[in-house]
């Protein structure tokens, strides 16, 4: 069974792989910051899903967002008081095998309406 607690962050916040992938290695370097660009070379993904990830992450209070002297969106590790809790149960469990296969599967089956269940500030960039 899943903390009632974690089930909330992850019906909310990291209701993706990905998300959950960016909130693992920034949780773990949360001094690291970078552009989307840069966030997606490092975990070997697609840059269009890291961007898209992180702007969601950014817009329930996972993620901190600043512009550089460049111009460039940076990101950073930066949660809400409210979700440090939150996040701190699910890295704990995320260590026990049995559990992190609940999380996984959950994570999966939440991933698969999560496109539809927001809109997204993803979606106001695109038009």
């Amino acid at each position: 069974m899943i903390d009632p607690v974690i089930q909330r962050l992850l019906e909310k916040a990291i209701d993706t792989p990905v998300k959950l992938h960016l909130l693992l290695m920034f949780h773990e370097n949360a001094r690291m910051d970078g552009t989307a660009h840069e966030i997606a070379n490092r975990v070997c993904r697609d840059i269009w899903s890291v961007a898209q990830a992180l702007d969601e992450l950014v817009e329930d209070g996972v993620m901190g967002r600043s512009v550089s002297s460049k111009g460039d969106l940076r990101y950073r590790y930066a949660p809400q008081p409210e979700n440090h809790e939150p996040i701190k149960r699910l890295i704990a469990g995320y260590d026990d095998p049995i559990e992190r296969d609940l999380l996984q599967r959950l994570i999966r089956d939440l991933s698969t309406y999560a496109a539809y269940r927001r809109s997204s500030a993803w979606e106001y960039q695109i038009a």
